[in-house]
């Protein structure tokens, strides 16, 4: 049966004419990026030079997607259940039939259902670097999907902070805080020098050429397949290899040797293991969200 929290804020979001502007304003934005960087392919003679400008658009709609939807995220999610508080409705849902986590389960899929309608119609603009060549259709799904699973977790985020908060205000200032506390802790493995044990593989050619896939994915620290910004940089590496080149120029040993491990344990694994990992952070938030509510509850039948 239809989630009646989803379905009565979905149909009042699609009725809008605000939803159809957000996307018309979102896709517009993406296409100039695109044609920003493919517009060398207009002309009547095309470099050899030229023809990095297709992957490189890819990545820029990429990483453009990927910021756009950590700053949309809590923004549409800051009043899900904090605004239900502050206009007194709280109340009225948690003495229906409608259980805590149906609550919880209705306000993400509402805001994650409007990201991923923007993430879609972005698809057509990003299948334009299918065109100019050096990009797959296998690295766009792949980007798509990572985007689908972050839009996913911000959103659990932001419902999660909205649920322990008075206020939309107070709510959308903590969710911009719990992902940036995400982003740095799940990374400190990667800025404290861990990869110790990594250089001592990749100094040595014969391990580093007997050396597995498997083997290669278990050295990462798992904390890594955490963060999603690491996702998104291995998607760029994947691609460009630009980050073991920059470590390598600026002479980054021991980050050099993060990237070649790596790329030893395969980009599209860790693209999608860090899918994954905001997936299983998601549902954990969602759990605990349902608690808070079911806690508030509880307070109101005591009352």
């Amino acid at each position: 049966m239809l989630n009646p929290i989803m379905a009565f804020s979905a149909t009042r979001r699609m009725r809008s004419f605000k939803t159809m502007l957000i996307v018309i304003v979102y896709v517009a934005a993406l296409l100039i990026l695109a044609i920003a960087f493919l517009s060398p392919f207009f002309n009547d003679v095309v470099y050899l030079s030229t023809m990095t400008r297709g992957p490189l658009c890819y990545l820029a709609l990429l990483a453009g997607q990927f910021g756009l939807l950590i700053l949309i995220a809590p923004a549409m999610t800051s009043a899900s259940v904090a605004g239900e508080r502050e206009r007194q409705t709280l109340d009225l849902l948690l003495v229906t039939n409608t259980g805590s986590f149906r609550i919880v389960i209705g306000k993400v899929m509402e805001s994650f259902a409007m990201l991923a309608l923007l993430i879609l119609c972005g698809l057509p603009v990003m299948s334009l670097c299918l065109l100019t060549g050096g990009v797959s259709l296998l690295h766009i799904l792949i980007g798509e999907l990572f985007l689908l699973a972050e839009a996913f977790a911000c959103v659990s985020i932001g419902v999660f902070c909205s649920s322990v908060s008075r206020s939309t205000v107070f709510s959308g200032v903590i969710s911009y805080l719990v992902i940036l506390a995400i982003g740095v802790v799940t990374a400190l493995p990667f800025l404290s020098g861990y990869p110790q044990r990594i250089t001592d593989v990749v100094y040595d050619r014969a391990k580093y050429a007997a050396l597995t896939a498997g083997e290669a994915r278990a050295m990462i620290s798992p904390l890594l397949y955490l963060n999603p910004g690491f996702g998104l940089m291995a998607l760029i590496q994947g691609e460009l290899h630009f980050f073991s080149s920059y470590a390598e120029l600026k002479g980054w040993g021991r980050i050099l040797c993060t990237w070649l491990m790596a790329d030893r344990a395969g980009w599209i694994f860790i693209a999608l293991a860090c899918a994954a990992g905001m997936l299983v952070i998601s549902a954990i938030l969602l759990g605990l969200a349902s608690l808070m509510i079911r806690k508030g509850t509880k307070t109101i039948k005591s009352n």
